[in-house]
């Protein structure tokens, strides 16, 4: 039995996230930046028979909105109907978070505060007192470790009470001063008169703009005449300009004097520590070397560790393969229908698998290690001056990272940015990052071509996904001097704390919600896309299969590139999925078949005896990294934009890329080799 609905919101980074699946049971990923959660998620805390339906909203630094997460978690808390709310807080930074929490107390009586991450707050030698929190707040209060499952049984209990009105709350008003006040005593009856309510009172007393307010609200109580906006507020009332500042002022101010009280401080070791290492990580003199080290590591270990388990994979599908052919042998299958399951998918998947499962096994647990420990934040930092000088905003390094694990999620990342101009340049360059399909891909191609060691192979990579940053700067810069024109907007961006990994949880996140679902994905798309592929290298017109002619066509505009006809058929055959571009290319190659290659050395063979040189290769990375996004990609961009027009932008803008670079190693490679 439902008897209520809780919201449950904070500020950034301060476990809402971990909170939420701790009550709920639910596995939401709990990204560590600012700006991870655009969209609202809902579980389900239960009790016995009685249940609460509890609501993460975006976390957010006010209710003044000026971003799309701050005006979903505004619009929920002002229009929505629900019992309750709870605000949780860093106990870190208590006194920022209070201003937040304050804001949200005036607008719903029933809030209970909530402060976590009291373990980390004791390492850092800050002591909250609990009792004169509450005492000075007039609300409800708790303290919890939502990481290690500290008070999260007391925070249920008392949101179930919360729900079924038996926890009281007496939030003390704000004091402000008399020209303040006096505006408020006028404001708040009109409210009462015209609308029957003064609840959405404390928007409009802190709003700094109308930023989606006005609309939500005039669907909730009607339409306002042409001259009311939040400058003038019903019958004539004028709000001086400053009003919002002296509001803003007077919560900050009270928010400092409930610290004074409710916090006492031991000790500052912790917090010492994270500036001494933020003075490297995120130094002018080693910040952008000690980044790109460290993605080379990971890069080198991602190399090195694939290559013998890819193997492996590769001889057990090829025992299993055989089997498979003499059992449907057995069987009496057609010879076509055999060559069909067998070449066509059987083969296809297996390449699929033992090529992508290895890399993204090792690199996605070390990039999610990154995330957790709190570097991704500092990786956007130490990129924001140069989107800043590309007239973008510092954020697309956040989407940028998001899109190393898929395009899709990359493109939906980039509502976090408030400026719709910046936000459209995140999105037609995010493409510009190999994303989890891509990656084995080009690691495959620099192991075949380029190296036996797994630490140049690094290397490689390394400068390959540094290009790719530079290249999206490059292209960033001439949108913004163009179609794109336009000033870089401020954003807050915050460091959260150094925190220890829990490698069990990562494993598993990393493996499930990543590797096996992307796996997942590229496994369907194998299955339909190993028939379509072995039907056109099957099915001939003129003594030549449908691949061959296709191919055929496209060499000659193809060989401009440094590619051939048999590559770009790979790509657009891949539309699906960039997964499935290599082992459509080695099809093409084998003459409809894969059967004889059983490693990473049979293919480089395969595809030398065909004409791939070093030059070959190099281009064929390069169009890797700057071609058209897959398909699942190009939907969402349309969906987030909801326009033709830039998602034709989003497909030819990376192309157009990828072919002049293309161009121009060949045309060099000619000149010098």
């Amino acid at each position: 039995m439902i008897i209520g609905k809780i919201a449950l919101t904070g500020s950034p980074n301060v476990g809402k996230s971990t909170v939420f699946n701790a009550l709920t049971g639910m596995k939401q990923h709990t990204g560590n930046w600012s700006g991870k959660t655009v969209g609202s998620a809902e579980g389900t805390v239960k009790n016995g028979k009685k249940e609460i339906k509890l609501i993460d909203l975006p976390g957010t630094y006010s209710l003044s909105a000026d971003s799309a997460e701050e005006e979903v978690t505004r619009n929920f808390l002002c229009f929505e109907k629900f019992e309750g709310a709870v605000v949780l807080c860093d106990a870190c930074s208590l006194e920022r978070n209070l201003i937040f929490a304050l804001q949200v107390a005036q607008l719903v009586p029933k809030t209970v505060l909530c402060v976590n991450m009291l373990d980390d707050a004791r390492k850092k030698g800050i002591e909250i007192d609990i009792s004169a929190l509450s005492r000075e707040t007039g609300l409800p209060a708790i303290g919890i470790s939502a990481a290690n499952g500290e008070g999260i049984g007391e925070l249920k209990k008392m949101m179930f009470e919360l729900a079924e009105g038996k926890l009281s709350a007496d939030f003390k008003p704000l004091r402000y001063p008399k020209s303040i006040d006096d505006l408020v005593s006028a404001v708040r009856p009109v409210l009462e008169k015209e609308f029957g309510t003064s609840g959405v009172f404390p928007v409009f007393e802190i709003s700094k703009n109308e930023h989606g307010f006005v609309a939500e609200f005039e669907k909730r109580f009607g339409k306002l005449s042409e001259n009311q906006n939040l400058s003038t507020v019903l019958s004539g009332i004028t709000v001086p300009s400053d009003f919002p500042d002296k509001i803003s002022a007077c919560i900050a101010l009270r928010a400092e004097e409930i610290c004074l009280s409710a916090v006492s401080f031991s000790s500052n070791k912790s917090c010492s520590r994270d500036e001494k290492i933020d003075s490297v990580l995120t130094g002018k003199l080693f910040g952008i070397p000690v980044m790109l080290a460290l993605f080379g590591f990971i890069f080198w270990l991602t190399v090195s560790g694939a290559n013998y388990p890819s193997q492996l994979l590769s001889e057990a599908f090829s025992w299993v393969g055989i089997r498979l052919e003499s059992f449907l042998s057995g069987f009496g299958f057609p010879p076509m229908l055999k060559s069909l399951f067998i070449d066509g998918i059987w083969n296809v998947l297996s390449w699929v698998v033992a090529v992508m499962l290895p890399p993204m096994a090792i690199f996605f647990p070390l990039f999610t290690i990154l995330e957790d420990i709190g570097y991704l934040p500092r990786v956007a930092f130490n990129l924001d001056r140069g989107f800043g000088f590309a007239g973008a905003c510092g954020k697309q390094a956040l989407t940028m990272c998001m899109g190393i694990g898929c395009g899709a999620v990359g493109v939906t990342g980039a509502r976090i940015i408030d400026s719709p101009r910046e936000r459209l340049i995140a999105i037609i360059t995010n493409s510009f990052m190999p994303c989890n399909g891509r990656l084995p891909a080009i690691i495959a191609l620099i192991t075949m071509f380029f190296t036996g060691s797994s630490v140049l192979g690094a290397l490689i990579l390394t400068l390959a996904v540094a290009f790719s940053v530079l290249m999206t700067l490059l292209v960033s810069k001439i949108l913004s001097k163009t179609v794109l024109k336009g000033v870089p907007a401020s954003f807050t961006l915050e460091l959260p704390p150094y925190r220890l990994p829990k490698f069990g949880k990562v494993i598993i996140r990393s493996v499930f919600d990543r590797t096996l679902k992307i796996l997942g994905r590229a496994v369907l798309v194998a299955v339909p896309a190993g028939i379509i592929i072995w039907l056109c290298s099957n099915f001939s017109f003129g003594g030549n299969t449908i691949f061959e002619i296709f191919a055929a066509v496209l060499n000659p505009f193809a060989k401009l590139f440094g590619l051939d006809g048999n590559i770009l058929c790979g790509f657009i055959f891949s539309l699906p999925a960039n997964e499935i571009a290599l082992p459509i290319m080695a099809m093409g190659y084998s003459g409809g078949t894969l059967t004889e290659l059983g490693s990473l050395s049979e293919t480089a063979r395969l595809f030398s005896e065909n004409g791939f040189t070093p030059v070959t290769a190099l281009c064929t990375i390069v169009f890797f990294l700057f071609h058209w996004p897959c398909a699942t990609t190009i939907i969402t961009v349309f969906k987030e934009t909801k326009s033709a027009k830039w998602v034709f932008a989003s497909v030819l803008v990376p192309l157009l890329t990828g072919f002049s670079i293309c161009f121009i190693i060949n045309i060099v490679s000619k000149l010098f080799c």
